[in-house]
């Protein structure tokens, strides 16, 4: 069964291309770890997980961007290949989601994940989601608690924690956790790239704008700080959520196995 092309905003791409081109030409990276490791494009076009071994169509694609030595091409390129391939994304492994929300399983600790599918003209983070979103999230994390018992925090990572919509979905004690995630090298996710998109898919301009000024000014250094918006982790003992109070509703999310 094949899967379905990926369309991907040339904008976002530009983006990406120009971080991975900047840190190639410092000598940070050479180009195919920068695209590897600086872009989330592996995952993006359905490759899953970077840091296990490469599909080999990451490598055709690589070589495709060494056919289109300036930006435009690569760009264009990398915009064409989204929208041809037809990779089935590996199995996801969260143990539970519901809604945009996903948990997965790092050890005893539960990592939240949000991921809105579709595009829709109201944000999935606009006030008058905000209950169904509570609603959902709380979902997720009971049916993730039931299969894994012996978790004993929740953990996220994400500029979303810069926002008050998104921060409105969780207690104040855990928002109060955050810290800014700092001494980083690899941008594979949506936690920091993920900024730049709106709701409808479309490429934030202001945003898109200061970090194209900061990469023409990167010296090689603190990568992370390109991002106009940081990303924040936050960390909490699993009893500040009083888990398992209400473990019927966690009939309402899709589960996996705890492993």
């Amino acid at each position: 069964m094949l899967g379905d092309g990926v369309e991907l905003p040339a904008g976002y791409v530009e983006l990406q291309l120009r971080f991975a081109r900047r840190s190639a030409a410092l000598g940070t990276h050479d180009f195919a770890d920068a695209m590897t490791q600086l872009t989330n494009l592996h995952r993006r076009f359905g490759f899953g997980d970077p840091a296990k071994p490469t599909d080999e169509r990451w490598t055709r694609y690589l070589d495709g961007l060494d056919a289109h030595r300036d930006l435009g091409g690569q760009v264009r390129w990398t915009v064409a290949f989204a929208a041809s391939n037809r990779a089935v994304p590996p199995p996801s492994s969260a143990v539970a989601r519901a809604g945009p929300f996903s948990v997965h399983v790092h050890g005893d600790v539960l990592r939240t994940h949000f991921l809105p599918k579709a595009a829709d003209a109201t944000s999935p983070l606009h006030a008058s989601r905000l209950p169904l979103r509570r609603s959902e999230l709380r979902v997720a994390l009971e049916a993730a608690y039931r299969l894994c018992p012996g978790a004993q925090r929740v953990r996220g990572a994400s500029w979303l924690y810069a926002t008050k919509s998104y921060c409105a979905l969780f207690s104040r004690t855990h928002i109060a956790s955050a810290t800014e995630r700092t001494g980083v090298h690899r941008f594979q996710g949506s936690s920091a790239w993920g900024q730049f998109l709106d709701h409808r898919g479309g490429v934030k301009a202001n945003l898109a704008a200061r970090f194209v000024a900061a990469v023409d000014d990167y010296d090689g250094q603190a990568p992370w700080t390109l991002f106009p918006i940081p990303t924040l982790i936050v960390d909490s003992p699993i009893e500040f959520f009083a888990l398992g109070a209400d473990v019927g509703a966690a009939n309402d999310a899709d589960s996996e196995t705890c492993t």
